[in-house]
């Protein structure tokens, strides 16, 4: 007997528009949502109108990088060799992003903001005992995150480091599991080198 493990499904008109517009992909996983309580990967391409479409789901048994590859695989056997995505937004899901790196190595592979917003909430907002300091130091932040060039980047950078050094936790989080790995995939002096239709985050 053969159990049906992993599931790769699209629809038809969905496959003509990826191919009509493939520049870049969206990609994020659902959890706890379905029956099967499988996580559902959900690729999403986005119109030279900067409008998005639903190009294909995969229900998964496993989290780990060769599920993700499997999924991928069927995806990019879909495109024309020749023209592959040249930008895929994520979260940060270490098994996806191998998975990424793989099956589409020549593509910029981006993190998406709004689920870092999230982990930095998450992990820092306790860290201050007054509303008014958070509210500073997010702020402080998101200035960082869209600073247009790298000058600016390391200006905001220090003035973030200094203006804060009371709530050193904070400033270590965001920089040891964000900016020092990650920066070039979700700071905009980076991100605007590539064509990427002002997507920035996986939420439609």
């Amino acid at each position: 007997i053969k159990t049906v493990t992993d599931l790769f499904f699209a629809h038809p008109i969905s496959l003509d528009l990826l191919r009509a517009f493939l520049r870049v992909l969206l990609m994020d996983c659902i959890y706890k949502t379905n029956r099967y309580c499988l996580p559902l990967l959900e690729i999403v391409g986005v119109t030279s109108t900067e409008k998005t479409f639903s190009v294909g789901f995969a229900y998964r048994q496993y989290e780990r990088e060769d599920n993700y590859a499997w999924a991928l695989g069927i995806l990019r056997s879909l495109m024309d060799e020749n023209s592959l995505p040249n930008v895929i937004v994520s979260d940060r899901e270490l098994s996806l992003m191998n998975a990424i790196a793989t099956i589409f190595p020549y593509a910029t592979s981006l993190l998406c903001r709004w689920h870092i917003n999230k982990n930095v909430l998450a992990k820092c907002k306790k860290l201050f005992e007054k509303k008014e300091k958070w509210d500073m130091f997010i702020t402080s932040w998101n200035m960082l995150v869209m600073s247009s060039s790298e000058e600016m980047y390391m200006q905001r950078l220090i003035l973030l480091q200094n203006e804060f050094a009371f709530y050193a936790k904070a400033f270590q989080y965001v920089t040891t599991s964000w900016l020092d790995t990650y920066k070039k995939r979700f700071v905009v002096a980076w991100t605007d080198t590539c064509v990427r239709l002002g997507n920035s985050t996986t939420n439609r």
